[in-house]
């Protein structure tokens, strides 16, 4: 599908809810996981008719949000986001404010331990926990009786970028082998995969991960759809087809360095037969599904937010949105 489809297909959804919402409410909350010990903090996107609009105080070239507004009140379907190594609950919040003006509800939580102002090295290669979260929070947020009014429990999906895109797939039920993770960690695409900007070579730490700790299913049925963004951990995936039954779409980066498509979003397309596999053309990195960046994080931040000359990221933007619009309104019914 070209670009210029892309941009045509996103304009017909934009006219199809156009009137129904006029603006995105935006809150912080937080749970704790008593289980884990593990505080969970959350941020939430959501349809609101209030117009006491106050300009973002986040760095991001994004629209601004009603901090704290009343909810529309009706059932709005939910999706729940999950950040990159080393990111947090905003990486993504260009996307979580598209889908709010489209009438979705959105909760991203801060992988604890996994974040950009909370670095634990061993907490980056946990990667069970991240699915742990996502089930954790979607339990607290179904059972808050400040939200659960609004939410559709029959239309519920996840998105997830990097690490948060081999989640979304765990929740879908694909099984990673602990063991060859471990042993595919030692090659050169192993070196290439698991040195992270964040923290430098993470091979050390993969290699002392105890097996036995890893859940044997991560799976949660309440998500109905599944969507990566070029996910990360195919090393670790077996050569075999998976039974997954829940719609799925990968998006992967044709240029990705760090969670290169070959070793791993095609490798997670070709497990799951049923899937939708989309490449974004050219020369895509893999932080082009970060938010925006202005023009200092652009000079200071360059590995996150600054493209290749050839990319503007806004209208690749437009065209992952207009995927994932796609994706959602075909299978979250």
């Amino acid at each position: 599908m070209n670009l210029n489809w892309n941009v045509f297909l996103l304009s017909l959804i934009s006219v199809f809810y156009q009137g129904q919402i006029i603006n995105v409410g935006e809150q912080t909350i937080s749970y704790t996981d008593n289980t884990r010990e593990r505080l969970v903090k959350t941020q939430v996107w959501y349809p609101t008719t209030d117009k006491d609009v106050k300009n973002t105080e986040l760095p991001f070239l994004l629209p601004p949000t009603v901090r704290n507004a009343t909810f529309v009140n009706k059932k709005h379907p939910l999706i729940v986001l999950s950040h990159v190594t080393g990111g947090n609950r905003l990486s993504l919040s260009w996307l979580a404010i598209e889908l709010a003006k489209k009438g979705y509800i959105v909760i991203a939580p801060d992988h604890w331990g996994n974040t950009l102002d909370n670095k634990i090295p061993e907490y980056f290669v946990r990667y069970w926990e991240r699915p742990l979260d996502m089930s954790f929070l979607l339990s607290s947020f179904l059972q808050d009786k400040r939200f659960n009014h609004y939410v559709d429990n029959s239309r519920i999906g996840t998105i997830g970028f990097s690490l948060g895109g081999y989640t979304s797939l765990a929740l879908a039920g694909i099984q990673l082998d602990c063991e060859l993770l471990k042993l595919n960690v030692s090659s050169e695409q192993g070196r290439q995969e698991f040195t992270v900007p964040e923290l430098g070579d993470l091979r050390n730490l993969v290699n002392n991960i105890s097996c036995l700790e890893v859940p044997a299913n991560l799976r949660d049925s309440r998500f109905k759809v599944h969507i990566a963004l070029a996910p990360a951990l195919g090393l670790g995936l077996p050569q075999w087809r998976q039974n997954i039954t829940s719609p799925v779409l990968i998006i992967g980066a044709n240029d990705d360095k760090i969670a290169p498509i070959e070793t791993n979003g095609i490798k997670y397309s070709t497990a799951i037969p049923s899937s939708r596999f989309v490449k974004l053309a050219g020369k895509t990195g893999h932080y082009i599904f970060l938010n925006e960046g202005n023009p200092l994080l652009q000079k200071e931040e360059s590995t996150y937010y600054q493209d290749d000359q050839t990319i503007d990221r806004r209208i690749m933007h437009q065209q992952i949105l207009a995927q994932i619009l796609d994706y959602l309104t075909g299978h979250l019914r």
